[in-house]
């Protein structure tokens, strides 16, 4: 059931990015990169093992990567400007952060 939790929480916290990093830029892209870090944290605190962690940050990289990646009608969630690139590599240099970490 934690992996199910995993997979959701993972999923949120991407989709939660992808959506609010190019709002109010640079504000929406600190929040969107805050966010990750602590929500995969807190993930590691509640759940105790460092595997939920990196599924769910598995999960977060793909829903990222499909954001910027076109969709049918050409839409782009992720776009290439500085903050789309800022949240991918600060993104993931978050994630890898949050699962070092010591739950």
């Amino acid at each position: 059931m934690k992996y199910i939790g995993s997979l959701i929480w993972g999923g949120v916290l991407g989709a939660a990015a992808v959506m609010i990093h190019n709002a109010i830029v640079p504000v929406g892209l600190i929040i969107a990169v805050l966010g990750t870090g602590v929500g995969i944290w807190i993930l590691g605190k509640a759940w105790g093992m460092r595997r939920y962690k990196v599924l769910a940050s598995l999960v977060w990289a793909y829903v990222a990567l499909r954001g910027g990646t076109s969709g049918v009608g050409g839409e782009l969630l992720v776009q290439g400007n500085t903050a789309g690139n800022t949240l991918m590599y600060a993104g993931v240099a978050t994630l890898a952060a949050a699962i070092a970490l010591q739950s």
